[in-house]
């Protein structure tokens, strides 16, 4: 496994605009078809100890994406990647650990969006939301891959160290 992956990469109909989700967010300025790739992500690869010193020695928030056990992707800083934000009724998910992709034909204008409970395992990270789904969780946490009906709902669009984990392979 490389140490670091390549800066990010975000598909070209992709801008960030004001979101009524949390602040700024990706949007989609031309349709983009189901199945697209719409972002690669980029980074540091650490193992936890190395995740720990990051959290440690942050001033703010810290974007990771668990890609197997112990490994974690700390993404590069900057990048407008940063401005996805979370819904629970989410139009992207995980082709690998670290390419996101359409799940369904987004409109132009839509906000691009995932549910950040399939990158993390960490039993101890939580997030209040009040997206406007109706499937909204209220409480979105680190251990939600564990729900069967997101693990039917998400299926096939899980990153792979998740599904193996489902899957009892892990």
């Amino acid at each position: 496994m490389h140490p670091h992956r390549p800066d990010h990469w975000l598909h070209a109909a992709v801008e960030v605009r004001p979101s009524p989700i949390a602040g700024r967010g990706l949007f989609a300025r031309a349709p983009i078809a189901a199945g697209t790739v719409v972002a690669r992500l980029g980074g540091r690869l650490v193992d936890d100890a190395g995740l720990r010193a990051a959290f440690a020695d942050a001033d703010g928030y810290v974007d990771t994406i668990v890609v197997d056990a112990g490994r974690h992707l700390l993404l590069a800083p900057g990048g407008d990647i940063r401005f996805a934000n979370h819904a629970c009724d989410p139009n992207l998910g995980w082709a690998d650990e670290y390419t996101l992709v359409a799940t369904s034909g987004i409109a132009g204008g839509d906000e691009l969006t995932s549910d950040y409970s399939t990158s993390t395992v960490d039993a101890d990270w939580v997030l209040r939301c009040h997206c406007p789904s109706t499937r909204c969780r209220q409480m979105v946490t680190g251990e939600d891959w564990r729900i069967p009906q997101l693990q039917q709902r998400y299926a096939g669009w899980w990153p792979p160290y998740l599904q193996r984990l489902i899957d009892g392979s892990a």
